[in-house]
């Protein structure tokens, strides 16, 4: 029987950002930004926060890049769903908001956020703690196949 672990370690394998905002021109914009830091990355963006949740449950996810103000639900509501979900709560998951609210920022981190960046958000600060949280995550699968082998 293979386990994810076995699947994250395969040569082939590329990790998974979702990234949700309901505009599409920044989609592009961190889309790019995130090409640039890894090319084989696999980018799926979404404009619609309900519709990422439903193919977060059923998707591995390596990274969750979201907007914070979007019609459907706000950030903080989709930071608490997706970590309901049983196979998305160690996703590490960046809220993107133009509030600079620091109280904001620490209930986001609260409720299961790795990560709050205020807009606009520069590419060097999204390639960096994008990079970082990638790494880990790829890190903590690792140690999984380490510890169930």
């Amino acid at each position: 029987m293979m386990i994810v672990s076995d699947i994250r370690s395969a040569a082939k394998f590329k990790q998974t950002v979702l990234i949700i905002d309901d505009q599409p021109t920044v989609l592009d914009i961190h889309q790019a930004i995130l090409k640039s830091l890894r090319p084989n990355l696999n980018i799926v963006t979404m404009t619609n926060p309900i519709e990422a949740l439903k193919w977060a449950e059923h998707k591995q996810v390596d990274l969750i890049i979201t907007d914070f103000s979007m019609a459907q639900m706000n950030g903080m509501e989709f930071v608490k769903a997706i970590n309901q979900t049983k196979s998305s709560a160690i996703v590490p998951i960046i809220v993107i908001t133009v509030l600079k609210d620091k109280s904001l920022h620490k209930a986001l981190i609260a409720s299961g956020a790795t990560a709050c960046l205020t807009k606009p958000v520069t590419a060097s600060s999204l390639k960096k703690v994008a990079d970082f949280l990638l790494y880990e995550s790829k890190q903590f699968y690792n140690y999984q196949q380490i510890a169930i082998n």
